[in-house]
Formats: C-alpha cells, structure tokens, sequence
C-alpha cells in the first residue's frame, strides 16, 4: 500500500508541477537558450534536495552513471523537442503522443522482459487510458515535420519511464533510487551548462520570481520522480506507468477546475475514465 501511495503522490506532484513549467516559460520565454536555463537551475535544486536526503552519501557505480547520463540527455531532448513541436505542430497532439509514449513503452517493457504479468484489468485500464488521452485530441495543421516531432516526443518520453526501470530492476551494481536522482541531475547540469556556454559564452544568471519558479519545478518534479524509482523497485511497471497517466489527468483537471479554466464536457468525460482504469488497476 505504501508504495501506491508514493505513486499518488507523485501524480498530484506532477499535475501541479506544469504550473511553475509555465510561469518560468512566461518570465523567460520559451526558447531553447529558455529551456536550457530552466534544465540547468531546476537540476541545481534536485541535486541539493538528494544531497541533504542522503546525508551527503552518494554510491557512484559506472553503471548508474552511464544510465543516468543517458536518461539526463532523454529528457533535456524531450525539452528540446517539445519546443520545436509548439512552434508548427498541434499542442494536444504533442500531449497525446507524449502521454502515450510515458505508458506504453514502459508497460511493455515490463511485460515482454521482465515477466510482469498481463492481466485482463491491465490491458482494460490501458485500453481506458488510451480513449482518455485520444478525447483530449482535437484537429490542428499537421505536418511530416509536426509528426517527426510527435514520434521523438513519444519515445523519450517513455524512453525516461524504460530507462528508470532498467536501472531499477538490474543485478548490476547500481546507486539507489536518491542517487539515481542526484546521477542524473547532475548530468542535465553539466550537459545543460556546457551546451550555454558554447552557444552563448556564458551561463545566463536566472533571479527572482524565475528562480523561484524553477525551483519550485525542480522540488516537484525532484520528488515525484523519487516517489517513482521508490516505488518502481516494488511494483511492476506495466502497473505504476498507467497509474501515474491517469492519475496525471485526472489531477490536471481538478487542478483547472479550481483555477476556473474553462473546461468541456469532454474534459470532465476523459478525467472520469482516467479515474476509472486507476482504480481497475488495483484489482
């Protein structure tokens, strides 16, 4: 039970976590030099969050380096991508392919390598996600390169949920799931960091409201994805990544309701069987 309470929490953590995404996005703007800034100093903020919770105790293995390395450049990717997929391509498109990729790829990562079993509420309540995210597509001008986009964001997206499983479910020695974090997030700051300065000459100061609205991103999505690599090493994948989708809806639009965003019928339709296929998956 415990663990599907990490998982929980780390839904609502990531529902509210776009609220910061956004302020920082309209403090700064939203290019790549932008998404850079923001990759850099919301990693600052992990890494000193998983400093302090392991006592300034880090295991180092080549292994957890080399994975942390790779899921650090996935995700300033995704970043990267994401922004080039908001200049031409369809915005909840890019949310359909995005959500997609962050389920299914590690669903069937766990079920065709690491034995997880395929049940009958498993394959309904993915099925259930599936109609949940595609209510939310709406028409848009699309493209080859929209749709090149699309993909990239699909598959880095899930590529972060395969990534963390592997390094959670190897025999190899590995750093635990705060080191996993801090590995990885030190990456992004060095990657981040030297990608500025080759293309800038320097690292832009970020102060302010913008720094807190990094932060902010940085202490929620920090933890949420702790929560997960926690969980991970104790349930299946094919059950906590369809979990946190529709967890993740379901929170979004709580969350716009009480802001008073306008929402439609079909809004509410999608959060209500995102709610379902969640609580089917406890079965």
């Amino acid at each position: 039970m415990l663990y599907y309470i990490l998982v929980f929490g780390a839904t609502i953590l990531f529902a509210l976590q776009f609220l910061f995404n956004q302020r920082f996005e309209e403090s700064r703007g939203s290019d790549l030099k932008s998404a850079l800034e923001f990759t850099l100093y919301k990693s600052v903020v992990i890494v000193v969050m998983m400093l302090l919770i392991s006592g300034f105790k880090i295991i180092v293995t080549p292994f957890s380096v080399a994975l942390a390395t790779v899921y650090a450049i996935a995700c300033i990717l995704m970043t990267y991508f994401s922004l080039k997929a908001f200049t031409i391509a369809n915005l909840s498109v890019y949310s359909v392919f995005s959500m997609l990729g962050g389920m299914l790829l590690p669903f069937l990562l766990g079920v065709g390598f690491y034995d997880e079993k395929l049940t009958f509420f498993k394959v309904i309540c993915c099925g259930l996600i599936v109609v949940s995210v595609l209510l939310n597509l709406k028409g848009g001008k699309q493209s080859k390169k929209a749709f090149f986009y699309y993909m990239a964001v699909f598959v880095l997206n899930g590529g972060v949920g395969v990534i963390s499983k592997i390094h959670q479910s190897s025999e190899l020695p590995h750093t635990d799931s705060t080191g996993f974090m801090f590995l990885s997030s030190l990456a992004s700051i060095i990657i981040s960091g030297i990608w500025l300065l080759i293309k800038h000459k320097k690292i832009p100061v970020v102060k302010g409201k913008s720094l807190l609205f990094a932060g902010g991103y940085g202490i929620f999505n920090g933890i949420g994805n702790w929560f997960l690599l926690i969980s991970l090493i104790h349930l299946p994948a094919s059950v906590q990544y369809p979990l946190v989708t529709g967890g993740v809806m379901v929170f979004s639009t709580i969350i716009s309701a009480l802001r008073k965003e306008k929402l439609t019928k079909i809004d509410y339709i999608a959060a209500g069987i995102s709610f379902v296929a969640s609580v089917l998956m406890a079965f």
